[in-house]
């Protein structure tokens, strides 16, 4: 807690100091006090299993309408003064064509102490935190055979203040978890998921039905292998309909070899990372860069599709207040197939004549900017059932890899390290080459496929493992069918060198889209 005072003393001070700066226009300071472990296990032991604690400063200010973005853990008075003097010359240097308008009147005093139900992971340390971590993958594991299984466990207890030259002030407190699994079977494809949680120590005491369920697709997934396997040598007993299973399978692989769009089921943990990818395109970074061929109004599906960003607590991305110290709401996305709404900071919003809805999400580690992204997407179920998804499809995909965008310009203005001002994004789209001049209306993302199965008559059979699926934003108006059944996905994903955290709860769709089989 000592650390942590001098932390907030040490943001108070700094805000001052950006106050008494004639070329300082606007700035957010920000506090960050950590508490973390890190670890992992197997399902025989403890591998590893560490706290630590950390408190950094960080802001972001404007500077002749540019911005710039500095984090430290280093509280010394000169390193300060240089790091400011630095900030607001490379602020000014920007030359950012468009300045930024900043919202002068908006004051928030706030306090948020976060989500955690079951009291707090701070209760636990590290090594108790693995064992639970161990005992849960240890129980979920019988009756797999498995060359490697592990669980990578990590946490921060979040303490943060926010405070604006507008005189905002916004203290909050988040526990955020997260374990990936991973699972290598014997003989079967590897198999590899993220949970995530910002709701405390219930997270550590729902590990074990959330394995237990990771597990038992992998099962699944074994089993579907095995009989694969045995209709390839023969030994098995045949399907209904055998030569139809053949058939339709040769369908999937030539169809793809010559590239005619094929009818595609994903489940909804490929479906998820699908609208994931969508939802970037309704960032207004991405419209300001040329990128999306989306505005509001437009048509982007049947009216069905419905997207929603929403803020649920104790969701893995979940957040009470953003960056900016802005109260996050929910935003309708899309709605009966129209998008209603782009994802803002407070420069777009103005600059749009939009509400903002705090949609600055801070980078994990807030060592990078913070971005315009999505919180928690929610795609509205449907009423199709698998089987009638199913019926006449030729390509079920239960889960992908992670996916590439194809637009060479696109992919390189994301991977970059962009600014923290959202309308120097106008002067990057004026600067990009003529070749890719048609960038927006160009975008192709591709999915490699992790685990799959072809189709025939109807029924999931052979295993499939190796191919790609390439979904152009032309082929999200031909989803035909919205499942029922929902699942919730969480990661983490890199946007302009921030790793920003996401959460999608989405259903199973059929579109149509083109296939290549490796």
């Amino acid at each position: 807690m000592e650390q942590l005072t001098q932390g907030i003393e040490t943001a108070e001070w700094v805000l001052s100091r950006l106050e008494s700066e004639e070329d300082v226009a606007y700035a957010e300071v920000g506090c960050v006090g950590r508490e973390s472990t890190d670890g992992s296990a197997t399902p025989e032991k403890i591998r590893s299993a560490t706290d630590l604690s950390q408190v950094g400063v960080w802001w972001r200010l404007f500077a002749e309408g540019s911005a710039d973005y500095r984090f430290t853990t280093a509280f010394e008075e000169d390193h300060l003064d240089n790091l400011i003097e630095r900030s607001i010359r490379s602020a000014k240097v920007l030359d950012q064509r468009l300045p930024a308008s900043y919202d002068r009147g908006t004051i928030h005093q706030a306090v948020h102490p976060g989500w955690a139900v079951g009291g707090s992971l701070s209760d636990f340390d590290a090594e108790e935190k693995l064992e639970l971590v161990k005992t849960a993958l240890s129980e979920s594991v019988g009756g797999l055979e498995f060359d490697r299984a592990t669980a990578s466990y990590r946490d921060n207890r979040i303490h943060g203040v926010v405070l604006t030259t507008t005189d905002t002030t916004v203290r909050t407190t988040l526990e955020r978890a997260s374990v990936t699994v991973f699972f290598a079977p014997s003989d079967a494809p590897k198999h590899q998921r993220h949970f995530g949680s910002t709701a405390g120590a219930s997270f550590l005491d729902s590990l074990p039905g959330r394995f237990e369920e990771f597990a038992t697709d992998v099962r699944e997934v074994v089993e579907w292998g095995s009989r694969t396997e045995k209709t390839d040598s023969g030994t098995a007993d045949s399907m209904d309909d055998d030569s139809s299973a053949a058939d339709d399978s040769t369908a999937v692989e030539s169809s793809a070899e010559f590239g005619d769009e094929t009818e595609i089921v994903f489940g909804p943990r490929a479906s998820a990372e699908l609208f994931h990818q969508l939802s970037h395109y309704l960032e207004i970074d991405c419209a300001y860069f040329g990128s999306s061929p989306f505005s509001v109004g437009d048509r982007i599906g049947s009216d069905d599709l419905t997207i929603e960003d929403t803020v649920r607590a104790g969701s893995w991305a979940g957040l009470a207040y953003d960056a900016e110290g802005r109260p996050t709401s929910p935003v309708t996305l899309v709605s009966d197939g129209i998008v209603r709404n782009q994802l803002h900071d407070m420069v777009s919003a103005i600059e749009e004549e939009a509400t903002p809805a705090g949609s600055v999400v801070p980078s994990i580690g807030y060592e990078r900017p913070p971005r315009i992204h999505s919180r928690h997407l929610d795609v509205a179920a449907g009423d199709a059932s698998e089987s009638s998804l199913l019926d006449g499809a030729d390509l079920f995909v239960q889960s992908v890899e992670p996916p590439r965008i194809e637009n060479e310009a696109t992919r390189t203005k994301r991977a970059s390290s962009m600014p923290p001002s959202v309308l120097y994004a106008k002067d990057i789209a004026e600067a990009t080459p003529q070749d890719f001049e048609d960038e927006a209306a160009e975008q192709r993302i591709a999915f490699p496929i992790r685990i799959g199965n072809a189709i025939a008559g109807g029924t999931r059979e052979d295993l499939l493992t190796d191919g790609t699926v390439f979904v152009s934003l032309a082929d999200i108006p031909s989803i035909s069918g919205i499942g029922v059944q929902r699942e919730t996905v969480t990661g983490t994903c890199s946007k302009h060198r921030s790793m920003l955290p996401y959460a999608v709860t989405a259903p199973a769709i059929r579109f149509t889209a083109h296939v290549r089989i490796d």
